[in-house]
Parts: structure tokens; C-alpha cells; sequence
């Protein structure tokens, strides 16, 4: 049932697909449909929920790990494509997070963003606290580009295109890594 919502919200948009939809997709009736679930929202939530706190965890690793600065970054930077590869459907995270706040199931997912956003902030922080990375930048302001530039693969990226997802976050941290060093 997960699987299909998915398909439906990838290919309809989270605002135009019903239920009914998803009922389609799995080949059940409705009726069947809704003795497991009563709104599409909670199939969003369903979906996204354990991806999003991986991520997060993921994130929380490469900060609590040993290695210097630069190296949690990237390893911070590769979870996430990794985790993007991984769990296909963490991409309905980013594609309608406008809808998540106004869903009252989604709050820990939206605690949860919060909680990467702040995780990754800690990493660039202990960057420029240890000289690894420049100090004239906001780091605010770093760990918002990144998060524009990785959470908007979703929007451009084609599977199987010139480009994997491994690739690209290769060169997102690359070009991520030489521009926050001194």
C-alpha cells in the first residue's frame, strides 16, 4: 500500500491524488483501502517518517564521529545521497514538505528536519571553531545553501541521466568543501 502511494503522490502531486487513487494503484477498492488507512496524509507520513529520522541519524553520526570537520561534512553529505538512494521516497519529503506542517501527524517529522538543519549547523560551526573552514561566512547561511542545493536534487535529477546521485554528491561536496575552506 506504501509502494503505491508513493507511485500516486510521485506522479500526481501530494495535492491532486485521493485516496481513491491509491486504491487504483494496488488494485484494491476503496472501501478495502480504508479499512487500513482514513486520510492520504497519514499515508505521507507512513511514507516519510522513518526515512526522514534516518537521515537525521545518519547526519548525527558524522557529527558525533572522531574526524575532523571537513570529513564529517562530507560524510554528512554522502549519507544524505545515500540515504536518497536508499529510500526513494524521502524525495516526497522535500517535493511536498509545504503540505507536512499543516499535517498535526507530521509534527515529529518537522521537529525532525529541524533537528538535521541543527545537526549540520553543528558541523560547519565546529569547521570554522577549529580553522578547517572559513571564518567570514554565516554559518547559517552555509548550512542553508547546502541543504537548497541537496534538497532540490529531487526537482532535476534523472535516473539513469548523464549523472547518478553518486556522482553528483561528489561534486556537491566538493564544490561545498572548497569554497568553506580558508
Amino acid at each position: 500500500m506504501l509502494k503505491g502511494a508513493a507511485e500516486v503522490f510521485r506522479r500526481e502531486g501530494f495535492a491532486r491524488a485521493r485516496l481513491e487513487d491509491v486504491a487504483v494503484e494496488v488494485g484494491i477498492n476503496r472501501a478495502s483501502l480504508y479499512y487500513y488507512v482514513g486520510t492520504k496524509e497519514e499515508l505521507l507520513v507512513a511514507l516519510i517518517e522513518q526515512p526522514a529520522f534516518t537521515m537525521t541519524r545518519h547526519c548525527r553520526e558524522a557529527l558525533e564521529s572522531d574526524a575532523p570537520a571537513d570529513e564529517k561534512l562530507r560524510r554528512a553529505l554522502q549519507a544524505f545521497i545515500e540515504d536518497l538512494i536508499t529510500h526513494p521516497e524521502v524525495v516526497l519529503l522535500f517535493s511536498e514538505s509545504h503540505y507536512l506542517a499543516a499535517i498535526p501527524q507530521a509534527s515529529d517529522i518537522v521537529t525532525n528536519a529541524d533537528a538535521y538543519g541543527k545537526t549540520l549547523l553543528a558541523i560547519i560551526e565546529q569547521g570554522i571553531v577549529s580553522g578547517v573552514f572559513r571564518n567570514d561566512l554565516d554559518p547559517r547561511l552555509v548550512m542553508l545553501g547546502i541543504l537548497g542545493m541537496h534538497n532540490w536534487i529531487h526537482r532535476w535529477y534523472v535516473p539513469g541521466g548523464r549523472n547518478s546521485l553518486t556522482e553528483i554528491g561528489d561534486v556537491f561536496a566538493a564544490m561545498v568543501l572548497s569554497g568553506l575552506r580558508p
